[in-house]
């Protein structure tokens, strides 16, 4: 391993450690949105928290940091698979932050922008189900979760040597949707509003 793939591992992971739901919450002076709804400082809980605006911002700061990591990775590295370990870095950042306690969220609009710079064809297919199972049940758990399955035989054909990196990816965020399948599988999950 490179002394320059590690640097940009542990940049990835603290671009990843930001957490805009949190800065945002106290810019606006706002609760912690991981003691407020769902826990999960993310963009839905976001919106739930200080609406589209704020849901909104932090919509784009999950996906740019992550979209930043792959980017500032694909000056310096060759190949996408090397670039796929940096989003991975990200990733993980967003989930356990060093910055906020470990305390962070499911990752899905990290991945997003992952994606976004590693393969934007995977970036759309993403988003596409997503958009499409939000738009049938309103519920982003279950639109979050049908996106990354969805994902994994796409990747496999097409994009196989993004298949390791972008699937550990994929199984973090389903690992971080444990506690939804069980209220999805018990019908418990929120729904948000038609």
């Amino acid at each position: 391993m490179s002394i320059e793939l590690i640097l940009l591992l542990c940049t990835g992971y603290l671009l990843g450690s930001i957490s805009f739901a949190v800065v945002f919450s106290k810019l606006g002076k706002l609760p912690d949105p991981r003691s407020f709804g769902s826990g999960n400082p993310g963009a839905s809980n976001m919106l739930r928290l200080g609406g589209r605006p704020l849901a909104l911002a932090t919509l784009l700061g999950d996906l740019g940091k992550g979209a930043l990591a792959v980017w500032l990775a694909s000056l310096w590295l060759p190949g996408p698979a090397a670039l796929g370990w940096v989003g991975l870095a990200a990733v993980c950042g967003h989930i356990l932050p060093v910055f906020h306690r470990l305390q962070g969220g499911k990752g899905v609009a990290t991945a997003g922008g992952v994606l976004l710079m590693l393969s934007w064809p995977a970036a759309l297919v993403a988003a596409v189900l997503w958009l499409g199972i939000f738009a049938w049940q309103r519920i982003a758990s279950l639109a979050s979760l049908a996106a990354c399955l969805g994902l994994v035989p796409w990747l496999a054909w097409l994009r196989p040597e993004l298949l390791l990196p972008c699937g550990l990816m994929l199984a973090l965020i389903m690992l971080r949707h444990r506690l939804n399948i069980g209220r999805l599988l018990d019908g418990s999950e929120n729904h948000f509003k038609r």
